[in-house]
């Protein structure tokens, strides 16, 4: 049993993608791949204990079972899970929990969001977080999807409408987006007054499409720690 905190729990698909990370530094993505290994994604049952609850939760410390590394491009990071459920080590507390982001906080994303990334994992600290969007947008595919957005700055580069798939922040938007009875933009200070947020973090991952590539936040981290409800609706 491999022992990570998590830090992003997220909508893939129809399942879930979960990423976290070990003591020294080395992310981790377990993954139940598909028979042609198109695309990565974990189970409901594969995030809960033994006993039914769900383990797999941003802040966590939890024992993963990992048979072997499965690397596909840049995904570096995954590993095929075992039959043993998760097991459950601790809450971290919120001061744990901050101090696992600044120990691991990078500087810059190029290492991601690059032509030839050799790896699709990365937590930031964004230097100013501007806004965030909640809307039912239209999509590549022409479908009609829910996805939340933010704009950030990262050092001198500013991020433009980077989607959101963290199940938590979006079961926050639905929230958001019943109270404003419509799709709505707000900025981050209004936001973070509301719950509170002195700081802030982002898990970025970065997601194959076709012949490219794309990034988006994968895991939210405010403090005060706020956790929300979960949102896989589409």
């Amino acid at each position: 049993m491999t022992e990570i905190t998590i830090l992003a729990v997220s909508r893939l698909s129809d399942g879930v993608c979960v990423a976290g990370i070990t003591d020294d530094g080395q992310w981790i993505r377990p993954t139940r791949p598909n028979q042609n290994d198109s695309w990565r994604q974990l189970e409901f049952d594969d995030c809960k204990d033994n006993r039914g609850h769900w383990v797999l939760r941003k802040g966590n410390r939890v024992r993963i079972h990992l048979i072997k590394q499965i690397p596909f491009r840049a995904h570096s990071e995954d590993w095929l899970i075992g039959d043993q459920k998760p097991q459950l080590v601790k809450e971290l507390s919120a001061d744990d929990y901050q101090a696992v982001c600044e120990k691991f906080t990078e500087e810059s994303l190029d290492e991601v969001d690059c032509k030839d990334a050799e790896r699709s994992l990365i937590l930031i600290h964004p230097s100013k977080i501007t806004s965030f969007s909640f809307a039912v947008e239209m999509n590549w595919e022409r479908q009609r999807k829910y996805v939340p957005r933010c704009n950030f700055k990262l050092g001198n580069r500013t991020y433009l409408r980077k989607g959101i798939s963290d199940l938590e922040w979006r079961g926050y938007g639905r929230l958001v987006m019943l109270k404003h009875n419509d799709n709505c933009l707000l900025q981050a200070s209004k936001i973070f007054g509301q719950n509170d947020t002195k700081d802030c973090w982002f898990t970025v991952g970065r997601n194959l499409l076709g012949k490219g590539f794309y990034i988006l936040i994968v895991g939210v981290h405010l403090f005060p720690v706020r956790h929300f409800d979960m949102d896989f609706k589409r």
